[in-house]
């Protein structure tokens, strides 16, 4: 009979035993991701250190109807990576070669388990850098990044990762492997399956080797804190750095809940005297610094701004980053915390704002909403702490009716339930408001080629 157990016995005939894992706590840590919002629930986790290897396995659960949920840093926050019905954890982690790099090319080679942060620091001494960064870069690994099409705090400058992989090494559900678009810069020769394993969180494929592109990394930048009256404020703000300066590569938002959330959480002291509604962090690449500070002149003289500061140095850099970076964390910390991550085109930005503010203000009043997020593409993250006297199922209760509000207003829009973290499981109920019924047909149609017997992190995305 084709069982786990069958199938777990083949495979220990094709692993090494630290290869293979059924221990409670380890099964607890490989079978979620950071949203912590389902139960996991896994029968074993494999940790392959080959493509080869991952081949064997995926083989292997295809005969025995066994089902893989592939695993990487676990930093998202959709469910995407999580094990609920007992199926076997594909843990990549091990899959972390990083290198060579083609100075000429531009290209790097790594491993899908290969750490964010440390492909930025081997690329560093030559004066590269893979331009994909945001605040999980030190979990996060680079198969995660592409499986889920991970965007950041620079998409504004370099786009999301799907502009940065040339090409993938990819094992369908059947054990086979496939190399989609090598190196080549140039390759119209029909359809470009590498673009479509890019967001495809882990239901077509496992990706376990990647070419990069890379560029060079800024030789100098510049940060800006400002505080503002309001987010059309803010946006004035925005569009007047854009015309100023090409080299814009950060322009990001918080709102005063959410600075004042960091600076209670961190001790830190308020960046700026005069407070306001909304606050922008702005980076500049590669500008020289008295053309900002003759720019920061006009930005003050048209009133544009009610305070600002640049940093003068590296450390008070990071500073300012923190401000925003560290949001999530603060609001997080000792709470129970609803979280949506969405977009709508930048032209509308700040009319969805505004109906989604003044609708939770007069819809859902007990709600303590904190706005923060990337105003140069969109995105903003909206999360909403437990009020300490509300029990949990009332929560619940609350957030699920006014996610269908802020869905409805998505949908006027023509914007994304999930701008940054993918659908997975947590968010498979609203895609209909982002996906037309035939796009969702299509997109059956495209799993059930790849994977006909459902067996590639099943329940992703589509049911």
């Amino acid at each position: 009979m084709k069982t786990i157990d069958s199938f777990l016995t083949e495979i220990r005939s094709l692993l090494n035993p630290n290869q293979i894992s059924t221990e409670a706590s380890e099964l607890q840590f490989y079978a979620q991701d950071w949203s912590k919002a389902l139960t996991p629930n896994a029968s074993a986790v494999l940790f392959p250190e080959s493509t080869a290897e991952v081949s064997a396995i995926l083989k292997s659960a295809h005969f025995h109807a066994v089902a893989i949920i592939p695993s990487g840093g676990r930093t998202g926050l959709s469910g995407g990576a999580v094990a609920t019905q007992g199926e076997v954890v594909l843990s990549l982690i091990r899959l972390n070669a990083i290198g060579p790099i083609h100075e000429g090319a531009l290209t790097l080679q790594v491993g899908a388990g290969a750490i964010t942060e440390a492909v930025h620091q081997y690329c560093a001494p030559l004066g590269l850098t893979w331009p994909v960064d945001f605040a999980s870069k030190g979990s996060s690994t680079i198969g995660g990044n592409i499986a889920t099409n991970a965007g950041g705090v620079r998409v504004i400058r370099y786009g999301n990762t799907r502009n940065w992989v040339l090409g993938q090494t990819v094992v369908t559900m059947n054990g086979e492997v496939h190399h989609f678009n090598q190196e080549l810069e140039k390759n119209n020769t029909g359809y470009d399956f590498r673009q479509l394993m890019v967001g495809s969180e882990g239901t077509l494929g496992i990706i376990t080797e990647a070419t990069l592109k890379l560029c060079p990394l800024p030789r100098s930048t510049l940060v800006f804190f400002f505080s503002l009256e309001s987010f059309d404020s803010l946006l004035s703000l925005f569009r007047f750095a854009r015309k100023k300066f090409s080299n814009l590569s950060a322009f990001e938002c918080l709102d005063h809940a959410s600075l004042q959330s960091v600076t209670e959480h961190f001790h830190k002291p308020m960046p700026l005297q005069t407070p306001g509604k909304v606050y922008a962090l702005m980076e500049l690449e590669n500008t020289n610094f008295e053309e900002a500070e003759q720019v920061l002149g006009e930005i003050f003289e048209q009133g544009l701004v009610l305070d600002g500061i640049m940093a003068q140095n590296e450390k008070e850099k990071k500073d300012l980053w923190h401000y925003r970076e560290g949001v999530a964390e603060s609001i997080l910390s000792g709470h129970s915390v609803h979280q949506e991550d969405v977009s709508v085109p930048v032209a509308l930005l700040n009319q969805f704002y505004g109906e989604i503010e003044q609708r939770y203000a007069e819809a859902f009043p007990q709600f303590k909403v904190f706005f923060f997020g990337h105003i140069g593409d969109g995105n903003l993250h909206i999360f909403i702490q437990k009020p300490e006297a509300m029990e949990f199922t009332q929560f619940k209760k609350d957030t699920q009716a006014s996610d269908h509000e802020l869905f409805k207003i998505l949908e006027h829009f023509k914007g994304s339930v999930s701008a940054e973290h993918g659908i997975g499981l947590l968010k498979k109920h609203a895609i209909h408001f982002s996906r037309s019924p035939q796009e969702l047909l299509l997109m059956k149609a495209v799993k059930l080629s790849f994977d006909p017997k459902g067996l590639l992190n099943p329940g992703k995305i589509l049911d």
